[in-house]
């Protein structure tokens, strides 16, 4: 690779033209002071509840959260055994609206079981935490 040195930049007379070997034409702005106008609120998103009844197998709860929201086995267990004890649990949260109804519908339809149970009552919520 080919530099010029400084001595090189003297002796050839640039030095008188440029002002210096490292000076350039450019010139330095200072950054402009950007101020908040207006607060910026963050979506919170969507939640899903699930709600303890006494038709629907743990078992098929189980299995319809794991299948629905794509929990782990223990997670899933988890999230059944809080809707069982306290009356309703969060199953996912920081959802879009949709992804929310989507996941009560998936919970509803593979907790459904005919002549057995209805399928697990659920709800997409606006997060407010």
């Amino acid at each position: 690779m080919y530099t010029r040195s400084t001595s090189c930049v003297i002796r050839c007379g640039m030095l008188d033209q440029i002002g210096s070997p490292y000076a350039t034409d450019t010139e330095t702005l200072p950054l402009p002071i950007i101020k908040d106008t207006a607060k910026v609120v963050p979506d919170r998103g969507w939640k899903v509840l699930l709600y303890n009844d006494d038709v629907t197998p743990l078992d098929v709860v189980v299995f319809a959260l794991q299948r629905a929201a794509g929990l782990s086995l223990e997670v899933a267990d988890m999230v059944a055994l809080e809707a069982h004890r306290s009356g309703e649990a969060v199953v996912k949260r920081g959802l879009t609206q949709e992804d929310a109804l989507i996941l009560c519908g998936g919970l509803r339809r593979w907790s459904r079981i005919d002549g057995m149970c209805p399928g697990v009552d659920c709800e997409a919520l606006e997060d407010d935490s």
